[in-house]
């Protein structure tokens, strides 16, 4: 079948070879390529049909988008061109990604404005929740591991999406058993100036999953944050997002509505902290986010360092765990008391020669206030303010440790350098090499990070580390995406 796309055709079927509509004499090949095929949809400015590509020999699918809106209200119409034409600039502006839906075309057909977009074969989220009901933590988990590298991905390109909810992402089916998360219609989105951030704009987003800034104009890029944190409780729940919000407390009650699906403290704290109503107690970015995450998984305690000398030490960014536990403190407290103590007891029974009153600083790394600390009368003094002074001095030494290691009070690594040690057996390794070979040769000798970690199912720092270590042993080079300055790794001899 072919689909009249003239708005008020009011017989728009006709039959697949016709070229022209058979009631209204208009053309059904959009731009003489793409042909309307059944309607998908519509809203307050348009109609989203699908449609084929007929200037290609398979015919594959993809998505016409056809803005109408209201004439007679000239500030709205302006406005919906305006949002209309933004989609396909971002989308444009956002190149190739395999989680993002690629422009086709962009054109105005007889008087209409048309966006021909990438057609993401597989249900949205919301269809989802409808079928199999709320997700668990394992599947909402794997939704913050997909989503947040695209929303990095966007939100370098200073790009704020501002409308994200389920409805808005896509499980994408590809041959086989493979599956991806794709984010979709970017037709709210906005590009953050260096002026722009605190300017008040125009309110946009979605009833209830929008940031509390949006409502008044002044979305940011953690905007996008508060509203993913907003689609995790409603997949988990099954609950409208206004009924999970106690306003007589002013705070979120999701939890409360959790029945037969608990979730961990350390997912239920990422999730709070997204859910934030200030911007500046969110997490500072999507990248930030995921390591937090990554890093509420593992601990310490449950991956010791191998000793094997064949195994290989790799650093990864996603599962520092440096804050000291309480058990840590005391006893590092309790240890620099008895230094003190003991210098204490030495400065005065050597009538002011503080020979050891120095040790507790040194114990806590600070070497040169220790020494100074043993000249006569000075330690003597100091041994006795000291002794007010013995918790901070061992809160300071925790800070200055999380400080050298990049993480924050909270223990969240604050840059790539923040990292535990992974010890990786090089059996192990050579199997995410050769995963890594197989993805590249099945996609031609080229391959992206994100592409990698979607076909391997490996972590990005895993995946990094790999291709790292393969561009410095020269078996592979990169370049980077004109346009979208994405890592492009080429594997000439595959």
């Amino acid at each position: 079948m072919s689909f009249c796309l003239n708005p008020h055709c009011d017989r728009p079927q006709n039959p697949t070879e016709r070229t022209f509509c058979q009631n209204c004499d208009r053309p059904l090949l959009l731009g003489d390529r793409y042909r309307a095929i059944a309607p998908l949809g519509a809203g307050s400015f348009g109609h989203t049909f699908m449609a084929v590509d007929e200037r290609k020999p398979s015919k594959p699918q993809c998505i016409i988008k056809q803005f109408r809106s209201d004439r007679r209200d000239a500030r709205t119409h302006t406005k919906a061109i305006d949002l209309f034409r933004q989609e396909a600039i971002r989308l444009e502006e956002l190149g190739k990604h395999p989680q993002i839906p690629e422009l086709l075309a962009h054109f105005d057909f007889d008087d209409g404005l048309y966006l021909i977009q990438e057609f993401i074969d597989g249900d949205n989220l919301e269809q989802e929740l409808a079928e199999l009901g709320p997700f668990d933590e394992a599947k909402i988990r794997q939704l913050l591991a997909d989503i947040l590298p695209v929303l990095q991905f966007v939100h370098d390109r200073r790009i704020i999406h501002r409308d994200i909810k389920p409805a808005n992402i896509i499980r994408r089916r590809f041959h086989g058993d493979r599956e991806a998360l794709v984010l979709v219609d970017f037709g709210a989105s906005k590009l953050v100036t260096g002026t722009g951030l605190t300017r008040t704009g125009t309110s946009i987003g979605s009833a209830g999953f929008a940031a509390p800034e949006q409502s008044i104009g002044k979305a940011v890029l953690q905007s996008d944050l508060y509203s993913l944190g907003v689609t995790c409780i409603y997949l988990l729940t099954q609950i409208p997002p206004f009924e999970l919000f106690d306003s007589s407390e002013g705070k979120w009650v999701w939890q409360d509505y959790l029945v037969d699906n608990p979730v961990s403290d350390s997912l239920a704290r990422v999730l709070d902290k997204l859910l934030e109503s200030g911007t500046r107690r969110r997490y500072p970015s999507a990248r930030i986010t995921l390591q937090a995450l990554e890093s509420e998984t593992f601990s310490p305690l449950q991956n010791p360092p191998a000793t094997d000398p064949a195994s290989r030490v790799v650093a990864s960014p996603s599962t520092q765990q440096a804050k000291p536990t309480e058990e840590e403190k005391r006893s590092r407290c309790q240890t620099t008391y008895m230094l003190w103590v003991l210098g204490l007891v030495g400065a005065i029974s050597t009538s002011g020669i503080n020979v050891v009153g120095g040790l507790h600083r040194w114990y806590n790394g600070q070497f040169w206030i220790g020494v100074f600390w043993m000249i006569p009368f000075v330690g003597e003094l100091g041994a006795l303010v000291d002794g007010f002074l013995v918790s901070g001095i061992v809160d300071e030494y925790y800070d200055k440790m999380r400080g050298k290691l990049g993480v924050s009070a909270t223990g969240v690594p604050l840059s790539a350098n923040a990292a535990e040690t992974e010890v990786i057996g090089e059996p192990q390794r050579e199997r995410q090499r050769q995963k890594i070979l197989k993805v590249a040769r099945e996609r031609g000798g080229t391959l992206s990070v994100t592409q990698a970690v979607m076909d391997t199912g490996m972590s990005f720092a895993e995946v990094e580390g790999l291709l790292d270590e393969m561009e410095n042993l020269k078996y592979i080079s990169v370049e980077h995406h004109p346009t979208t300055g994405i890592a492009i790794y080429h594997f000439p001899n595959l």
